[in-house]
């Protein structure tokens, strides 16, 4: 079965303003981000939708039924608010994520974070660089600012910011719907690839590792997805 590994979607959204709103949340707090185990130096966010609308909680919950909602950095974000409205789908967690200069974020995998399993997650660079390595399984991609791009974090993917300058990108995560398909399966996407998918054909290490990182990000999501993994592993040998 073919399934999509990046899609540039057919959006281009104005960099200055997205950079004005930015700068202006810039003198909030960004909240280090939880996956402590997955970087090494600066990565960090600030919330434009959480779970209840709290400024204070960058989690993406585990739960298909939360309630997120719009946070006040939004409601102070004109133009960022405006970008959001050109998704006609249900939007979940939005956020700021910042890399600073010289930090990295580790090859790991979000489990069922595809488009396939009824779940995007969506980026729009505010601020990057050429020096910026974004490896999504074993190629590398270049968004650039104001660009909007679809890709398939349930494959491994990584980043290191060799630039001097703080990475920082609006990230949408969103369900998929009859508009998100009818976008995807269009002619207006600037670019998109598609692969085989061989999650069902991991080596016994690659499966090793997987369960390794699911325990890790201890959701009931990457928990139930391990224990499949481990089944999938006794019944093999």
């Amino acid at each position: 079965m073919q399934i999509i590994k990046y899609l540039q979607l057919p959006f281009f959204f104005d960099v200055a303003f997205l950079q004005k709103d930015a700068d202006a949340l810039s003198a909030m707090q960004w909240l280090p981000h939880y996956q402590v185990k997955h970087y090494e130096g600066e990565w960090s966010a600030i919330p434009l939708r959480s779970i209840a609308g709290k400024t204070d909680n960058i989690i993406i919950s585990p739960n298909d039924n939360s309630n997120y909602q719009d946070t006040v950095f939004l409601e102070s974000s004109p133009y960022l608010k405006k970008v959001l409205q050109t998704f006609e789908c249900p939007l979940l967690a939005v956020r700021l994520l910042k890399l600073n200069a010289g930090s990295i974020i580790k090859e790991h995998r979000d489990a069922e974070l595809n488009f396939e399993k009824g779940e995007i997650r969506l980026h729009i660079p505010v601020y990057t660089h050429a020096d910026v390595e974004f490896m999504l399984d074993k190629e590398s991609m270049t968004p650039k600012e104001g660009e909007c791009w679809y890709m398939n974090f349930n494959l491994p993917h990584s980043l290191n910011n060799k630039s001097n300058i703080n990475r920082v990108h609006l990230v949408i995560d969103a369900l998929v719907n009859d508009w998100v398909k009818e976008i995807f399966a269009g002619n207006n996407c600037p670019v998109k690839k598609e692969i085989e998918d061989t999650s069902g054909m991991h080596s016994d290490e690659t499966k090793k590792l997987m369960i390794m990182q699911f325990r890790q990000m201890n959701t009931a999501v990457t928990n139930k997805m391990a224990d499949e993994l481990e089944k999938s592993l006794a019944q093999s040998h």
